[in-house]
């Protein structure tokens, strides 16, 4: 009776087996990826991994079946009655059922083994963890990602504003030095010595005398390169005494330059060449005399006859808060040209004080001094005179746009003096920007 209920036991078993296997091996195997398998919790760290099967080897705990026997799944043979039993493998799962875990494949030749220690330089990772099959991983040198002045989303900052905010003092350096109101770009150059095209007249008294004259300059200071100027001036004249003359002055010709010496110093040096365009021989000395001295004799070579004038200019301005002080000094030498054989020397000199910048008020005074002026080849009447002073108290008004200045000259010279009561001279000078 017990053999006959063992022997339809294992047949039942068979039976069950077969059913489960049906549906199994019709399904396609896929064969398993290529890539490290993953390291199974079970396993206690530091096991050596198993050794690879040779191919066409079953695995070692699979029972062989007899030679020319129908294959089936591996199923534990019934022991005998009274032995021990032996653990029973799991049984095939049914079909639908959720798949076991399957056991780790073996890794391909070559490939190091799942518990093998990560190569130096590897990004960390969670215990267990390995990439996907087919991701590229980062090289080991590769930096984070910088933080640009974009969107703060995704970590990023807001904006450039954000950015130089969160940057030290030492980062950004020191803070530039405020732009002085008196001057173009911030100090570059200053209001008075920036290009224009302007008028500049001056006119002339003689108080109880009938004489008077009145000069015009039509200048200009043309931007050539940075900080540099081309200058030209074109004087006329008109003369009133017993009869009216007008005369053409010497043109002059030059340039200048205005170099920043100081945080509020700058230098400007210059020269100028003129044309005879004033000659005694078509011009009587009265027609000429009254113009010179309308400007205190100031330029007197655009309104001298029979020269060559070269005129060399050196100049600094000096800003003080709401003061601006100035200074000129201006040597230029008389060529002598046709009947003229006396050479000549002037050295023209000024200094001024101006409080304010846009509508400013100040008081400028001038000399000339004419040392070879004793012994004069033509006829003037600054001959023997060898130095003339005047005042001039001024308003300004200076925009970047354009400027306007006024004075009143107030020469205190032996022949053209005492001021207000002999002679007297109003000086405008106005114009527009070229820069």
């Amino acid at each position: 009776m017990p053999r006959r209920i063992l022997v339809l036991s294992s047949l039942s078993w068979l039976a069950t087996a077969i059913l489960a296997a049906a549906p199994i091996a019709a399904q396609p195997v896929t064969p398993p990826p290529a890539t490290r398998p993953a390291p199974t919790a079970s396993a206690p760290a530091g096991t050596p991994p198993a050794p690879p099967a040779r191919a066409g080897t079953p695995p070692a705990s699979a029972p062989q079946p007899a030679p020319g026997a129908p294959q089936s799944p591996a199923s534990p043979a019934p022991a005998a009655p009274g032995a021990p039993q032996s653990p029973a493998s799991p049984a095939p799962a049914a079909p639908g059922a959720p798949q076991s875990p399957a056991s780790p494949a073996p890794a391909a030749p070559g490939a190091p083994a799942a518990d093998a220690p990560a190569p130096e330089g590897s990004p960390p990772g969670p215990a267990g963890a390995t990439p996907e099959p087919g991701a590229a991983e980062p090289p080991a040198d590769a930096a984070p990602p910088a933080r640009t002045p974009a969107a703060r989303r995704a970590g990023r900052w807001e904006s450039m504003e954000d950015w130089t905010s969160s940057l030290s003092e030492a980062e950004q350096g020191p803070l530039p030095a405020p732009a002085d109101e008196g001057a173009l770009g911030g100090g570059t150059v200053p209001l008075a010595q920036r290009g224009a095209i302007g008028l500049e007249t001056s006119a002339f008294s003689g108080g109880d005398s009938d004489v008077s004259g009145l000069a015009v300059a039509l200048f200009a200071r043309m931007p050539f390169a940075d900080q540099t100027f081309l200058d030209v001036r074109v004087p006329f004249g008109l003369a009133m005494d017993e009869r009216t003359d007008a005369v053409l002055g010497n043109v002059m010709l030059g340039a200048h330059h205005v170099a920043r010496a100081g945080r509020k110093l700058w230098i400007t040096v210059g020269g100028a060449v003129g044309l005879a365009t004033l000659s005694a021989q078509t011009h009587d000395h009265r027609s000429y005399e009254p113009v010179g001295a309308s400007r205190a004799y100031w330029d007197l070579h655009e309104y001298f006859p029979s020269i060559l004038p070269i005129h060399a200019r050196l100049g600094a301005e000096a800003h003080l808060g709401p003061v601006i002080a100035r200074l000129q000094i201006e040597p230029l030498l008389y060529i002598p040209l046709g009947r003229n054989e006396e050479y000549e020397v002037a050295i023209q000199h000024a200094a001024e004080v101006q409080i304010g910048h846009g509508i400013a008020g100040g008081l400028r005074v001038q000399g000339v001094a004419l040392p070879t002026f004793d012994n004069v080849g033509i006829r003037h009447a600054v001959a023997r005179n060898l130095y003339v002073l005047a005042l001039e108290p001024f308003l300004a008004i200076e925009r970047k746009a354009a400027f306007l200045r006024a004075g009143l000259l107030l020469p205190f010279d032996e022949e053209l003096g005492p001021p207000l009561d002999h002679t007297w001279g109003f000086h405008l000078t106005a114009g527009v920007r070229t820069d």
